[in-house]
């Protein structure tokens, strides 16, 4: 009984003097508890950042609602300064083809960034029992500003019902009048209706998701591939016939070969899936181009940085205890999704951009959540991205070249910083 008993205590030291015991037991609850009573905080701040002001045209067909309109604009002007609207009133044609032919030159402009959106009023809003009866046209999937012109529309529409409604009014005539006004989304990009908003309004969530799943999955693969390969002496065979850097770029390019497949699989299921659904407008091919760009380079720097990790240690306990920071700054964008997502222009965004680890799940939502992300900004983080992949590459080249073929206690971050010096 008393060997069980020291076995046991010994197993109990060894674990809980291991980093990963101690991120797992300290550090994460922690950043958990930062997470929860610091994340409103978060939102408050990238709230309370300016917006640049929307442009939504209005044609008001019915008549009368459009000064409603711009008097609830007003109102959320004056209680949301950050994220300010500006009507900008159409002039109601003369036949049903020219306010089609306004309508189109409205959608042209919200693909082309002069108008956030359009919503169309048509004379059949006024009828209660009407089917689709007003028209919201726009590019991104702010479920925020959704709410927000939703709720402007359905004001104008019920003030225009009572103003032109017929006394004397009894309550379920005014309950009538009172009915929602069915709004009819339309996506410019696609010109397809949105059936499920809330399906596209988690749309960036499952892109970076699928994103985070395809590289840090496989990449984690090759870090147990390396462990094992140089616990079983097989690298020391390897290295007779190739170079150091030869066989590190080999693995990861095989396992780029194995993420690439993997993210090809789910990209088809999601899209069919979505064709099956009639919401094959959240799977675009700008949404899986933009994946793809930043797929590969984020795979490349991810996997260089754990198989540098894998080299430098010689039982998976150690290199698990050593990737964890690094898992866990991967997670972060996975928290602050909703933050990211509804406010993808905020400063805390963008910065967020421009953390090389992290770039891809925060572009990847980005541009999901708008389309009109700058240009600048994409090609930005891209370029550092791929200027990390090499740095990454070539520290982990010359970390491999000693950690290899070294066994005992896994080396410190100093000792690691020597080995790239030096190598």
């Amino acid at each position: 009984m008393n060997k069980i008993a020291t076995i046991a205590w010994r197993e109990f030291i060894e674990t809980v003097r291991t980093r990963t015991f101690v991120f797992t037991s300290i550090f994460m609850p922690m950043l958990m508890l930062g997470l929860i009573f610091g994340s409103e905080w978060i939102a408050d701040v990238a709230a309370k950042q300016k917006d640049p002001p929307r442009n939504v045209a209005v044609m008001d067909e019915a008549g009368g609602a459009a000064a409603v309109f711009e008097e609830s604009v007003a109102t959320w002007n004056e209680g949301n300064p950050s994220q300010q609207f500006v009507m900008k009133p159409v002039a109601v044609g003369a036949s049903d083809e020219e306010n089609q032919a306004k309508e189109d030159e409205a959608k042209r402009q919200v693909l082309e960034g002069d108008l956030y959106g359009f919503v169309r009023i048509p004379a059949a809003a006024l009828d209660p029992d009407a089917q689709f009866a007003c028209k919201l046209i726009r590019k991104d999937s702010g479920i925020e500003q959704f709410r927000a012109l939703n709720n402007m529309i359905q004001r104008s529409v019920e003030a225009a019902r009572f103003a032109s409604a017929d006394p004397p009014l009894d309550r379920e005539r005014i309950e009538r009048l009172q009915k929602d006004v069915p709004v009819l989304e339309v996506d410019a990009a696609s010109d397809e209706v949105a059936t499920d908003r809330m399906a596209r309004f988690m749309t960036p969530f499952a892109f970076m998701f699928m994103l985070f799943l395809a590289t840090l999955n496989i990449s984690q693969g090759l870090l147990t591939s390396v462990i094992e390969e140089k616990s079983s002496r097989v690298v020391e065979v390897l290295l007779s016939a190739v170079s150091p850097t030869q066989l590190m770029a080999g693995k990861i390019l095989g396992m780029v070969m194995v993420g690439a497949l993997l993210l090809v699989i789910w990209s088809s299921v999601g899209y069919f899936g979505a064709e099956a659904r009639n919401m094959s407008q959240v799977v675009t091919p700008f949404r899986l181009t933009y994946m793809a760009l930043y797929f590969v380079p984020g795979f490349l720097l991810m996997s260089a940085l754990l198989a540098g990790v894998g080299s430098a240690c010689n039982t998976l306990k150690d290199a698990q205890s050593m990737a964890f920071p690094l898992t866990m700054l991967t997670i972060f964008p996975m928290m602050l999704w909703w933050v990211i997502s509804m406010r993808p222009q905020s400063t805390l965004s963008v910065a967020l951009s421009f953390i090389p680890p992290i770039t891809p799940f925060v572009m990847i939502l980005r541009i999901c959540a708008d389309p009109d992300t700058p240009m600048w900004q994409i090609i930005a983080t891209l370029a550092l991205l791929w200027a990390s992949v090499f740095v990454a590459v070539w520290a982990a080249g010359r970390v491999f070249r000693i950690g290899v073929l070294m066994y005992g206690k896994p080396p410190t971050p100093r000792e690691l910083l020597r080995w790239i010096r030096m190598a």
